[in-house]
This record gives structure tokens, sequence and C-alpha cells, in this order.
């Protein structure tokens, strides 16, 4: 069995390959948290040990000391911590310097490939919204990052003296076009901002690469993005660890049937 681990700003996500077949796992919130409590309380009652662990991870060094050995203790392996490259998998990376773009957004770019050859937007919808575009032969065309939901809500409450004063707490999350109260207007247009700028992008994209081009949307509140999305989106809530999976060279297969069920 071997253990895929997508750590990011906000949250431990995690799944397996068993036989070389995806399995998903779970996931936790990393703020605030200690890394040995996050990893005792995922891993510590899985039914065997790992083989191998595989760890696509942004969330820094102190993380990255702290898992390694966490791991190392408690199951004598050393997690193995990807980093994005120049070529490989099928994808050629458009930074000058490969290692500047994020392993989790190397990932989602070769999970995307190993799934089809055709033109791909890619959505990830966490602390920061990221968009990356995936020609049809592999080129990885450069992306887009802006503040997350969560990002633009804090930055205006925090920025907004009179929102300040309000001590405004958000409101259900339940969004309709219009609010009634500060806490919900809040809400609803960070949410309709992030909406507005994925539907623009793809827009862009698609005239750009054609009517074929397909969008991949992923990442903690991409089911709250997705509803509202004038673009027709596919949700992968498992995209990084499927491009983690295929990086641990576990998930060949021989038919196009095969292959969807395994990657993507």
């Amino acid at each position: 069995m071997i253990l895929l681990v997508d750590a990011g700003n906000s949250r431990l996500k995690w799944a397996f390959l068993r036989d070389g077949r995806f399995e998903s796992g779970g996931s936790l919130e990393r703020k605030g948290k200690q890394t040995a409590a996050l990893a005792r309380k995922a891993w510590s009652s899985l039914d065997a040990h790992p083989t191998r662990v595989l760890v696509a991870s942004v969330a820094g060094p102190a993380f990255r000391k702290s898992l390694t050995s966490w791991v190392s203790k408690q199951w004598r392996v050393a997690p193995e911590f990807l980093v994005a490259q120049a070529n490989a998998f099928e994808v050629r990376n458009a930074y000058e310097e490969p290692l500047r773009l994020g392993v989790d957004r190397w990932a989602a770019l070769v999970a995307a490939r190993a799934s089809a050859a055709v033109p791909t937007c890619i959505v990830d919808c966490g602390t920061a919204i990221v968009i990356d575009a995936l020609a049809a032969d592999g080129r990885h065309l450069g992306g887009l990052i802006t503040p997350g939901l969560g990002l633009m809500r804090d930055s205006l409450i925090q920025r907004a003296e009179e929102i300040q004063q309000e001590r405004v707490i958000a409101g259900n999350g339940e969004s309709s076009l219009l609010a009634s109260d500060t806490g919900n207007a809040i809400i609803g247009g960070c949410l309709y901002a992030a909406v507005a700028m994925i539907d623009r992008v793809v827009l862009d994209l698609g005239s750009e690469l054609g009517k074929g081009l397909r969008t991949v949307i992923t990442g903690g509140d991409a089911p709250r993005i997705k509803p509202l999305l004038a673009s027709r989106v596919r949700y992968e809530p498992d995209l990084v660890l499927r491009g983690v999976a295929v990086m641990a060279g576990q998930s060949e297969s021989t038919g196009d049937s095969d292959r969807e069920q395994k990657v993507l």
C-alpha cells in the first residue's frame, strides 16, 4: 500500500494506492494543529503500514520536518516529497524555473494530462484560487492566482473600518444574489467575484484553445463555486492526489476505460 498526501495551506488530504488502484482517503483542517496530532488522527488506525509515502506539500519546512519524523518513527519509511519538473509525465512546465511552480499545481497538471490529451483549464479553489491552462500537446500555458473566498472575506473585514466596528460575523453562507445583512453581503460578494473571474478566464481560454476545452474544478471551496458557474465544469475533489498517484508510477493501464478508473 502506498500513502498519497496532499498538504495544502489549509487542509491535509490523503488517499491510497492498493495494487495500483486509487482509493480516496480523507481530509483534516491543518490550521492551528500540530503535524503529529494530525498524522495520528489520520493514519494511526490504518489496516496496513504503507510501503511508500508520497507527499505534495506547500505547507512549509516545519511541516515537512515534523511529518518526516512521524512517518519515519511510525513506519520506518522516509516520505518522498515531490517537486515540479521541467518536462515529465507528458507535461511541459511553463515556468522558466520549474521548481517555483507549486507542486500541487504540478500534480494537478499531471493528473489532467494523464486522463485525456485535450486542452484543459484547471481551477483549484482553496486558500487561493489558482487557474492553470494545459494545451492538448501537454504544454503548460501558465496560470493565474487570486485570493480564495476566505482570504477575500478576511481582507475586507480587516481593512474596512466600518465593517470592523460592526464586528461582522460571517453569515450562514447560503448566498442568494443579494443579501440583507453585512455578513452575508460580504460572503455573496466574494463568491460572485470568484465566479465572475473563473467564468471570464474559461471563456477567454475557450476562444484561444477552441471548443474542445475541458474545465476541471477542485479544492475545498469548489462545491460552493461550481453551481454558480455558467461554464460547464467537472468537479474532481482528488485531482492533486490523483496526480501524486501518477507520479508514484503505479497507475499504468492498458485500456482507456481502465485508465479513467485509475487516474481521473
